[in-house]
C-alpha cells in the first residue's frame, strides 16, 4: 500500500487519534492545559495553537498515511512556541535548535520503517530552514502515560545528552554533521527528503515505537504525563 506524508493543518489535524486530537500536553503550560480540560475545550486549544504557529514559525508536524488510515504522526517547533518545554529540568532547549516534541506510530505499521521515516522528515525540514540542531526531552524510565519518547531511542538515532537527569534528559542532534558545513543555506533549501539520516533496524523500531502503553486517566501536573495518554501521544 503506497504511504504518504502530508503536512499537518487545521484540515488534517480532524484525522489525528481522538485522544492525540484533544491533548494540549505540549502546546500550553500545566495551569493552562487543566484550565482547559476544566471547561471542556482542549481541542479548540490546540487548533489555536496550531493556527498560531502555522502563521508566524511555518509547518510544525507530519502526518503519515498507509491508504486511507493514519499510519502515525509527528510535531516539532521553535520551542518558544512550546509552553510545556520550559517546565522540565533540564531545559531549556537551546535558542538555535528546533524542538522535537512527540511522535506517535501506529502499532499496525511498527517495525515497518515509520519511525525512522518521520523523524528524517523533521531533519531535512528543519535543515530546509537554516536550523542544524534538533532537541527534546527523553523519557529515561519508560512511564506510563507519557508523551516523551525513550531517550535510548533518542541516542540510537544519533542523539547526544547535553544535560542529565534521572527522568527527562534533553538530548540534542548536531544536523549540521549530516552536511557539507560549506552549503549555503539555499543549498539547503533543497535538501532531498529522501536522505538516510539514520540508521536503525525493525527490532529498535518494534521496540521504541510499538504498541503505545495504555492506562488510566492521569492530571497533567508534570513532565511525561497526560490525561488518558500513551507512549508517543
Amino acid at each position: 500500500m503506497h504511504r504518504r506524508m502530508v503536512n499537518l493543518t487545521l484540515d488534517s489535524l480532524e484525522d489525528l487519534p481522538g485522544r492525540c486530537r484533544a491533548c494540549v500536553f505540549w502546546e500550553l503550560s500545566p495551569l493552562c492545559a487543566e484550565a482547559a480540560r476544566d471547561v471542556g475545550e482542549p481541542a479548540l486549544e490546540k487548533e489555536a495553537w496550531l493556527s498560531h504557529t502555522l502563521l508566524e514559525w511555518g509547518g510544525c508536524g507530519r502526518i503519515a498515511y498507509e491508504g486511507d488510515e493514519v499510519a502515525g504522526y509527528v510535531t516539532y517547533a521553535s520551542p518558544k512556541f512550546v509552553p510545556r518545554s520550559m517546565e522540565f529540568p533540564s531545559g531549556p532547549v537551546s535558542p538555535d535548535a528546533a524542538l522535537l516534541m512527540t511522535a506517535y506510530v501506529n502499532p499496525s505499521y511498527a517495525g515497518t520503517g515509520l519511525g525512522r521515516q518521520l523523524v528524517q522528515t523533521v531533519a531535512a525540514d528543519v535543515a530546509r530552514r537554516g536550523i542544524y540542531a534538533i532537541e527534546t526531552f527523553g523519557d529515561a524510565r519508560g512511564e506510563t502515560r507519557a508523551c516523551l519518547v525513550p531517550a535510548d531511542f533518542y541516542r540510537s538515532v544519533g542523539f547526544k545528552t547535553v544535560r542529565q537527569d534521572p527522568r527527562y534528559p534533553r538530548l540534542r542532534l548536531e544536523l549540521r554533521t549530516a552536511l557539507d558545513r560549506s552549503v549555503e543555506a539555499e543549498e539547503a533549501s533543497v535538501f532531498d527528503d529522501s536522505v538516510e539520516w539514520f540508521k536503525l533496524d525493525d527490532l529498535e523500531l518494534e521496540q521504541f515505537l510499538g504498541e503505545p502503553t495504555t492506562g488510566g486517566h492521569s492530571r497533567i501536573d508534570r513532565p511525561g504525563q497526560q490525561r488518558g495518554g500513551d507512549l508517543f501521544d
